[in-house]
């Protein structure tokens, strides 16, 4: 019989790269004391760095979420004015 401080070596061993035992993903949140508020509506707020222009961030992000609305718009097709009308 193998003794206890044996068998808790090897179950360390298997265990060991076993996934529950990754390291923890930590992610870090900025502070927002060092950044500046953008606002864009009533709803909307974007915290960029001091030094940054307000202007410049406020029409990168309409910009973007208006590249983003035209790629995910889906246009209905147009009835034409050919067709009968079916009451």
């Amino acid at each position: 019989m193998k003794s206890n401080e044996e068998n808790a070596s090897s179950k360390f061993a298997k265990n060991y790269y076993r996934h529950d035992h990754k390291k923890q993903i930590v992610i870090k949140s900025p502070d927002i004391q060092k950044l500046q508020e953008v606002k864009i509506d009533e709803r909307t707020k974007l915290y960029i760095a001091l030094d940054a222009n307000p202007e410049e961030a406020r029409s990168r992000y309409l910009n973007r979420l208006e590249a983003k609305s035209m790629f995910y718009s889906v246009k209905k097709p147009v009835a034409s004015t050919t067709q009968a009308k079916v009451d």
